[in-house]
């Protein structure tokens, strides 16, 4: 495979966005639409409300809890909730058409993202507010930078990996396909037992879907709906052989996990995930494609319109805290193998974070995959919401036909 070059081109925006808001002494909130509304500090703690839609808590909920520790003056307390990706959009877009946002932060991935900034439910902090905010061109290398430069200002950057896909199989039952074309004889040769979750509310099911552009060598990979006549003639003959689309990532991952699926498209989150809370057999392996497109992936910490000054206060404060490097390096244990900032490493965790990695980060298998593959940015949001219409208009909904 190609030394690994980082290209970046075409607009992609990886959301991860906290949701906090009113507290011990409840501030006013406002509404939606533009917001201009400047930060100011608190006189009493507040009880913040996080809304995770990408699963981030995973990572970030103990750097999180650090900041409540480190800053008693500014959070009483956080409350965590957690929506799918698609239903993370209607919860906000209901509290700011009442006028009472009660969710200061958003976490979420490019999915989020797309869909917050269409709908007009997020904050532009960059560059109005980024007095208050960390450098982040000191804190990130090109990879990390050209992300952070595609969220438009709407996030800050939380998460970032070369995400996917990979293959997981059972190595006691089969051998993994290394082409698009092999896989499709797999799965024809063994109908039911191959499939992928629901692109538009799993991160492994967009990450293969946004490969399959590169490996199978259409016209145009970020361009879903001109560019794509490979992958949608692809996907249409593999769905023949697949019984149905999971609804998530979890639904996937149970379903490989007990058997009824024996190949799956994983990323590297879900991979150590699944091993490491007993879900996946240890036994499982992960294989990569030939010639393999990695897509990046980013998460992003995003502030709905509406929120209050004192929330817009805390969680500037809060992003700064979660990119500090004695912060990141903590996340190691918390199942990442890179971070959201450059200069980090594992030998600069802490030792649950390099026992963690040493057991399930497949030290002989992702160094080596993430430097010899070839980087591809994700689709930009609004071209994911393209290209997730068209897959269910044109895919998911002939699933076994």
């Amino acid at each position: 495979m190609a030394r690994r070059r980082i290209r970046f081109a075409a607009a992609l925006v990886v959301t991860s966005v906290l949701a906090a808001t009113s507290g011990a002494c409840t501030a006013p909130t406002r509404g939606g639409g533009e917001d201009t509304t400047a930060p100011e500090k608190p006189a009493q703690p507040i009880t913040l409300t996080v809304l995770d839609g990408g699963g981030d808590l995973a990572t970030n909920k103990l750097l999180i809890e650090n900041f409540v520790k480190a800053r008693p003056e500014l959070v009483a307390s956080v409350r965590y909730e957690t929506a799918s990706a698609p239903d993370t959009v209607g919860k906000l877009k209901a509290q700011q058409a009442a006028g009472a946002v009660d969710i200061g932060l958003l976490l979420g991935g490019t999915d989020v993202l797309g869909g917050a900034i269409e709908q007009k439910i997020v904050r532009q902090l960059l560059p109005s507010l980024s007095a208050h905010l960390p450098d982040l061109n000191s804190l990130q290398d090109d990879g990390r930078r050209q992300l952070q430069t595609m969220a438009q200002g709407y996030g800050v950057e939380c998460v970032y990996t070369p995400s996917g896909p990979v293959l997981a199989f059972d190595p006691a039952k089969t051998s993994a396909p290394r082409t698009p074309q092999a896989l499709l004889e797999w799965a024809k040769a063994n109908p039911g037992k191959f499939s992928y979750a629901q692109p538009a509310n799993s991160g492994s099911g967009r990450t293969f879907l946004m490969s399959l552009p590169y490996l199978l060598g259409d016209s145009n990979p970020a361009d879903p709906v001109g560019g794509w006549a490979k992958t949608w003639a692809y996907l249409k003959e593999l769905g023949r052989y697949v019984s149905s689309y999971p609804a998530s990532s979890t639904i996937l991952a149970k379903q490989f996990g007990d058997g009824s699926l024996g190949l799956i498209p994983t990323i590297v989150a879900h991979d150590v995930s699944n091993r490491q809370n007993g879900t996946w057999s240890p036994a499982t392996q992960v294989a990569l494609f030939d010639n393999q497109a990695w897509v990046a992936d980013a998460h992003y910490m995003m502030v709905p319109n509406g929120v209050s000054p004192q929330t817009l206060y805390v969680v500037l404060e809060l992003m700064k805290w979660v990119l500090r490097h004695d912060q990141q390096v903590l996340t190691y244990s918390q199942g990442v193998l890179t971070t959201a900032i450059a200069g980090t490493s594992v030998d600069q965790a802490d030792a649950a974070g390099k026992e963690f990695v040493a057991k399930w980060g497949r030290k002989d298998f992702y160094p080596a995959a993430f430097a010899n593959g070839v980087i591809k940015p994700p689709l930009a949001p609004s071209d994911q919401l393209k290209a997730f219409d068209m897959w269910s208009r044109e895919v998911g909904s002939r699933a076994g036909g």
